[in-house]
């Protein structure tokens, strides 16, 4: 009785590994079809989605781009002693992330239109005497305030205060501790994707 149930017991299992395979390889083989067409592809019930990007970018996300990658530290090799990479945190095409760092504060008021109006005031005549660096003018409550740069240390920071105070135009600026927006420029590891 044993045997014979092993015997059918294998059949049923050969049966099974048959069906198995057939039907999870079907979707296997309907993957071939590139990644953004499935996307775009009208499914009734659901919503629609349209892509409308550069095809370089549908190559990259299709896995059919193999281009050698250009890095962005080359970038980085600026003579401007401003905007160099050891100083501060660049602007510019890399991975944005927030972080603990400084920021020079320029202004703080209080919670009136006068000094929303100050404040404001204030960004545009950072903008004016330093351009390359990032101003931020916002409510955080009870004041206005309006903060410049983003810099990983304290250092770099106390530099851009020296420079601002040398103006005679921000006295009362000072340091302060923040979350920053900073720039990750990652090399590849691999020349090619």
């Amino acid at each position: 009785m044993r045997k014979k149930l092993f015997k059918i017991s294998g059949r049923h299992l050969l049966l099974l590994s048959h069906f198995l395979i057939f039907s999870f390889s079907q979707p296997l083989f309907a993957q071939t079809q590139p990644f953004t067409e499935r996307l775009q592809k009208a499914v009734s019930g659901q919503g629609t989605v349209r892509l409308h990007q550069d095809a370089d970018i549908v190559a990259l996300v299709n896995g059919t781009a193999r281009r050698s990658v250009t890095t962005t530290r080359s970038l980085l090799t600026s003579t401007d002693s401003l905007l160099s990479a050891n100083d501060s945190l660049l602007m510019g095409t890399g991975r944005k992330v927030r972080m603990n760092g400084y920021r020079v504060q320029v202004y703080a008021g209080g919670n009136s239109r006068d000094a929303k109006r100050r404040a404001y005031q204030v960004e545009a005549l950072v903008k004016k005497l330093f351009p390359e660096q990032p101003v931020y003018t916002r409510f955080v409550s009870p004041r206005w305030i309006c903060h410049v740069g983003d810099f990983k240390t304290r250092a770099e920071a106390l530099r851009l205060l020296k420079d601002m105070r040398r103006t005679g135009k921000f006295s009362e600026a000072i340091t302060v501790r923040c979350k920053i927006n900073a720039y990750v420029y990652e090399q590849p590891t691999v020349d090619e994707y």
